[in-house]
């Protein structure tokens, strides 16, 4: 296991996890606890399907977001930071042993009703030994080892944004993610960096990154957050992410997403 502590009940969950016996299938659905995790890894494959929140999961040079009914699949080995800006996030994590290396790729899922259904059983079970529980460890067993042949790969919001280790743009990536409230241009970030327009255009373009693609990004990012939390309305929510009309706000978010607001939220 590898693991970068932040506190040590969290260490101490995780280090369970590389306890669970190879014939053990183990589930847990978490309330409304935090979740900040620092980068680790576990001895065992990862599934992690969002019943409700959202999710930001680093692995590797990349950041993912992802949102409810979406799922995770994430082989073990594979050192990964959870964190989450929901006030309430509930998650179905399980965590199994397989001798295949078949599917040793991060993937990021759409679900079915079908699968949800699936795994809200596998879930319920909370741990499902081989021994005692044959019949129920087989269906478990294979139906996760399925996942990534039988689910559709997700789009947005699953895009990721590659992790630059540039340590000015990182800085004006985290800036810009602070302040997306803010009427931002990249003549207004440039000056705060010190920067003329020119050199900080250069800077996006050799990280291969478009200044308003990332704010408009970083703001449908945090607008679904905030709209999952159920803390605004659409409307109320154009302007607290730094649209200046609603109407601007379901261009863009359409653009990004492919529906309008009402659209993603209702369905």
């Amino acid at each position: 296991m590898q693991f970068t502590p932040d506190n040590s009940w969290k260490e101490k969950r995780i280090s369970l996890i590389e306890k669970i016996p190879d014939c053990e299938i183990l589930t847990k659905v978490t309330g409304r606890e935090e979740i900040k995790l620092n980068p680790h890894s576990h001895n065992r494959h990862q599934i992690i399907y969002i019943l409700s929140g959202t999710l930001h999961i680093e692995t590797g040079e990349k950041n993912h977001f992802v949102t409810e009914r979406n799922l995770v699949w994430i082989p073990e080995g594979t050192v990964h930071r959870l964190s989450s800006n929901n006030r309430q996030i509930s998650l179905l994590v399980g965590y199994f042993h397989t001798d295949s290396k078949a599917d040793d790729s991060f993937g990021i899922f759409r679900t079915d009703e079908m699968t949800a259904r699936n795994l809200e059983f596998i879930g319920s079970k909370r741990r499902i030994n081989m021994h005692k529980s044959p019949e129920i460890y087989s269906f478990a067993y294979g139906f996760l080892c399925a996942i990534p042949h039988i689910c559709k790969k997700a789009t947005f919001p699953a895009q990721s944004f590659i992790i630059t280790d540039d340590s000015r743009l990182s800085a004006i990536l985290e800036y810009i993610k602070s302040n997306i409230s803010q009427d931002l241009t990249i003549e207004q970030v440039a000056t705060q960096f010190g920067l003329s327009a020119r050199s900080l255009t250069r800077i996006f373009t050799n990280s291969n990154i478009r200044f308003l693609h990332y704010l408009n990004y970083q703001r449908v990012v945090r607008a679904i957050e905030i709209m999952s939390d159920g803390a605004m309305n659409i409307e109320q929510t154009a302007y607290e992410v730094g649209f200046n009309s609603p109407n601007s706000f379901s261009r863009v978010f359409k653009q990004i997403t492919g529906e309008s607001p009402s659209g993603y939220f209702r369905k």
